[in-house]
């Protein structure tokens, strides 16, 4: 039972911080700013203890937003003594708040106080990263960033064809070339690190090995919805990831006058659902199971954006059930027992 809450509004350098008791005060209150830092979070504690009127730490619930790299220090911090803090979506905290005019640090911080105290039954724990999935992750970003820096580059050589006269244009295409060698030979050297540390864990390198069974299904993917999911204890179920990752439709229905596809783009994590698409759109070509349902679903007359979609949650259901029933995939079993 909470009896304590407190709002956190994380930002680069500082973090704001309000706080409610019911006991003792009807509204949240403003605590104060601190650095974004161990040591100011040992002074948010030691002021929190003046407001906190003799609530144990255990009764304490933390609130903050998902701020990506700015918030896992502070999160971390706390969960490392053993106190309560819940990680909720910025864009769900945003929502909730209703109309509003204006915002400064302060504020968010109370909102999210308030956001705490009434949906404190819907408080999840945030937990200590496993330190194998925090170092892969740290990698696949890394060579993510080579990827984007060698697409770049490659494209600068792109336009350099059309202006192969004079020694500058010369010099500017041996020197890009070399560029992109370079980052080849960067990423090669990432991919072969982050396949020592997938086997270097047993549970993760048996779901690894459980994934990329499938046609079509490459490293790259695979190591993604591994991290996304947490190993897939995060994100537990088929259905969630497909939501997580755009894969999932949604209508818009209002009478009769409204029915139309949701736009939901915004709400999903744009970069798996890119790979996931590389992956559906290669087992459509290598597997034979894709391949005919993708025949089946062009005669019927649906786009290729459609049979993409549905190949993708294809995949990512085919996965679940590969890594729940600890095997790899049987394209014979699927034939003999299933109709897609």
């Amino acid at each position: 039972m909470n009896n304590f809450f407190i709002g956190i509004d994380v930002s680069k350098e500082t973090i704001d911080v309000s706080c409610h008791n019911p006991s003792r005060f009807k509204e949240a209150e403003y605590v104060g700013q601190y650095t974004n830092r161990p040591s100011g979070y040992r002074s948010m504690v030691r002021d929190l203890r003046l407001y906190c009127g003799g609530i144990s730490t255990g009764q304490w619930l933390f609130c903050c937003e998902t701020t990506g790299s700015y918030d896992k220090p502070l999160c971390n911090w706390i969960c490392g003594k053993g106190m309560f803090i819940w990680r909720e979506s910025a864009l769900q905290i945003k929502l909730s708040k209703g109309i509003c005019r204006g915002k400064d640090d302060k504020t968010d911080s109370m909102m999210i106080t308030d956001y705490a105290r009434r949906h404190h039954d819907k408080a999840v724990r945030y937990e200590l990263p496993s330190p194998i999935l925090s170092a892969l992750k740290d990698l696949y970003s890394y060579r993510r960033s080579l990827v984007e820096m060698r697409t770049m580059a490659q494209s600068r050589l792109s336009a350099m064809k059309f202006n192969k006269d004079g020694l500058v244009a010369r010099f500017i295409t041996k020197d890009i070339e070399k560029e992109i060698k370079l980052l080849n030979e960067r990423i090669s050297i990432c991919e072969r690190k982050i396949i020592e540390l997938i086997e270097s864990d047993e549970e993760i390198m048996n779901n690894y090995h459980h994934i990329i069974s499938i046609k079509g299904v490459g490293p790259v993917c695979a190591t993604a919805l591994i991290i996304y999911s947490g190993n897939f204890n995060i994100i537990p179920t088929a259905n969630k990831m497909a939501c997580y990752s755009g894969c999932a439709s949604f209508r818009d229905q209002s009478g009769t006058s409204i029915d139309k596809e949701a736009f939901v783009k915004h709400l999903s994590r744009t970069h798996l659902k890119s790979v996931l698409s590389m992956a559906a759109l290669q087992a459509t070509r290598t597997c034979e199971l894709y391949t005919n349902y993708a025949h089946r679903m062009k005669s019927q007359g649906k786009s290729n954006k459609v049979i993409i979609n549905n190949v993708r949650n294809k995949l990512i259901h085919l996965v679940y059930a590969l890594v729940r029933n600890d095997c790899d995939f049987d394209e014979k079993h699927v034939f003999t027992h299933h109709k897609l």
